[in-house]
């Protein structure tokens, strides 16, 4: 560890956390890289929060069965094939100077267009708005990996931590309008009003990376060499690392996805769920991720997940007995404070995925380590809607807790200590 320190030095002085020096030949402050990639993924987070914690709930409240729910998710799948198109991303560069944000301008404009239909079509069929659905989740999706290409290259070794805390923090943020205020306010905004706002946010959330955007210079890979997801599934460490990620996510995924619908289950109101699980467990985990950047530097990426994942059981257990006992009060703390466990969680993740995606092709890296494991767990999501209705939430969630239980265990194995300035793609256990 040759610099057991470095986000602590980070912390104690702001400037020095936000200020690359000229002579590692980066454009100089970080916070403005940092501002406009967060600014970013708000947006994105206000559509997918739209997608995950806004129609679910709605769906169930109007007698929709778990199962068609469950297919409803099917929005969620491009997430996670963006390894398939990952390479494309490394391979061409619309914009030269500018490869990344090439990626992320056209499909920032794609969602915006497509938002601005769906405004206009609250009584198309329903096969059309998944379509249109669909469509969204693919460019958010594609503008996603760009933008984690982006921060991959761009952001220094000593501000992953920070970089990964607030991203998650900003995902949050998107995540409290898109699942909570729009799903509370739905019947007096209108269907109109909603996506128009949301087509406004997305818009407007590109300006400031293209202000930005002498941070995104051309990818030094070497001439003629291709990007390849087989170079990344052929190595023993990445197969690994890549098994752990989805265990993890699919525990994680299923302990938060299902519980808006649980809720409805019990009888909570709609309007309730929007208000206080919307924006309540959003809020927390916002707080989580910038909470989890400290606990990383002093404690290290072992002792925080570990942290973490007890804050996450905690909420399992009040969310068993809420179920259990049928009473909303438990079940509606349980819901808020998971937000906070995975969030925090996720942050660690996010930090260590940034670095294990350093080298020529970071894009597809990336997206290989991510999105499988988002693909993995967004097909699980439909099987877990028909298993559900069959096993009872109580077993659901046992079950679910069990498995973020095996996937902690075997994360600490792997991670590197975010404390310290590891090489890239090191995998140094914390212990």
């Amino acid at each position: 560890m040759s610099s057991p320190n470095v986000l602590g030095d980070a912390a104690a002085s702001p400037s020095s956390a936000v200020r690359v020096s000229s002579a590692d030949g980066l454009p100089g402050p970080v916070w403005p890289l940092l501002a406009s990639t967060a600014i970013l993924y708000a947006s994105f987070g206000l559509i997918y929060g739209l997608m995950q914690g806004g129609l679910p709930p709605l769906m169930r409240a109007r007698g929709i069965d778990l199962a068609s729910i469950g297919w409803a998710f099917l929005m969620l799948v491009p997430f996670g094939l963006t390894f398939l198109w990952a390479p494309i991303i490394d391979a061409i560069r619309p914009i030269r100077s500018a490869p990344r944000i090439g990626w992320i301008v056209p499909m920032q404009a794609v969602i915006v267009c497509t938002l601005l239909i769906i405004a206009q079509g609250e009584r198309f069929p329903p096969f059309v708005l998944l379509a249109l659905g669909i469509l969204i989740a693919f460019a958010a999706a594609t503008m996603d990996v760009a933008l984690d290409a982006l921060s991959t290259a761009s952001v220094p070794a000593q501000h992953r931590a920070i970089a990964g805390g607030l991203k998650v923090a900003a995902l949050g943020l998107g995540a409290i309008l898109g699942g909570g205020v729009f799903v509370a306010t739905a019947s007096q905004l209108g269907w109109t009003a909603t996506f128009h706002i949301c087509a406004a946010v997305s818009a407007l959330a590109t300006v400031p990376i293209v202000l930005n955007r002498t941070w995104d210079r051309p990818a030094g890979r070497s001439q003629g060499l291709r990007p390849d997801i087989l170079v990344v599934i052929r190595k023993h460490d990445m197969r690994l690392r890549i098994a752990f990620l989805t265990l993890a996510t699919c525990s994680m995924v299923a302990l938060s996805f299902f519980n808006r619908i649980m809720l409805v289950d019990l009888g909570v109101p709609v309007e309730t769920i929007g208000w206080i699980v919307g924006t309540g467990a959003p809020l927390c985990g916002l707080l989580a991720s910038l909470i989890a950047i400290p606990i990383v530097r002093r404690s290290g990426s072992g002792i925080a997940i570990l942290v973490f994942a007890a804050i996450c059981l905690l909420a399992s257990a009040a969310m068993i007995a809420g179920v259990w006992w049928h009473e909303a009060s438990p079940a509606l703390v349980g819901a808020i404070l998971m937000n906070a466990g995975t969030s925090g969680f996720f942050v660690i993740l996010s930090a260590t995925t940034l670095g294990w995606a350093q080298g020529t092709q970071p894009a597809t890296d990336y997206a290989v380590l991510y999105g499988a494991s988002r693909l993995v767990a967004t097909l699980l999501l439909i099987g877990l809607a028909n298993v559900i209705a069959w096993i009872g939430w109580p077993i659901f969630y046992i079950g679910a807790s069990t498995a973020l239980v095996i996937a902690t265990l075997l994360l600490r194995r792997i991670l590197p200590d975010l404390r310290a300035g590891l090489p890239d793609n090191t995998s140094t256990p914390t212990e």
